[in-house]
């Protein structure tokens, strides 16, 4: 049985569907996972949705979501369902900067992804970044007592084996990975006003080149 929700601003609907029936597709950080159920103990919710094929329910979005909450022993789980097949426009990149470039090197077909949580074969953890025609960062707020929570669940099988300076390399991958996607915008901001301006002087430069042409309100 599930339940349908509405996220805040959106009109993509959100089901809760049970925790169990969803299939990861990598493997899992231990420090990020724990650095994550920490925070949900913490706030009492879960303040956006998991986004997951609506087919195979393999999660494409928020897989340390999942394993903290099935850690914490709840057993539902809100979830943003995608077609990943019929929807072109869902991506998957091993960066967070191919968002924006394409490189059909980098590029990882979703039938990959899919096939990974199918058949238990987990990816390497962060190995693949999901790109969405929507945001990901549906508000929801959704209180956790209200998904139905048992003993603690066992979920060593989907972590990577890794030492803390391990885990802690893979925090600060995460971060170099922002800053890269921060620098590349900052740039591309950069390069937007440098037209703008260039266009407004072209603009301005007209004259009356032109008989009866009014200047639009910028």
């Amino acid at each position: 049985m599930t339940t349908t929700i509405q996220a805040e601003k959106t009109s993509l609907g959100i089901e809760v569907v049970p925790i169990d029936d969803l299939k990861p597709h990598e493997m899992g950080s231990p420090l990020y996972l724990k650095l994550l159920t920490q925070e949900l103990v913490r706030d009492g919710m879960l303040k956006h949705p998991i986004i997951a094929d609506e087919r195979t329910y393999v999660i494409l979005d928020g897989m340390h979501r999942w394993l903290a909450l099935k850690s914490l022993g709840y057993t539902l789980m809100p979830v943003m369902f995608a077609d990943a097949f019929q929807n072109p426009k869902i991506r998957v990149g091993k960066r967070r900067i191919h968002r924006y470039v394409n490189n059909p090197v980098e590029e990882i077909p979703i039938e990959r992804v899919i096939s990974a949580g199918l058949t238990g074969r987990l990816m390497k953890p962060r190995s693949t970044r999901h790109f969405f025609p929507f945001s990901k960062f549906q508000q929801i707020d959704y209180p956790l007592h209200l998904l139905r929570k048992r003993g603690p669940q066992d979920v060593s099988k989907y972590l990577a084996r890794t030492s803390r300076e391990e885990g802690s390399l893979i925090i600060k991958e995460w971060l170099d990975e922002m800053s890269e996607e921060l620098e590349f915008l900052a740039k591309r901001k950069e390069e937007v006003e440098k037209e703008k301006e260039d266009f407004l002087n072209r603009v301005k430069n007209l004259g009356n080149s032109f008989q009866g042409y009014r200047r639009p309100k910028l």
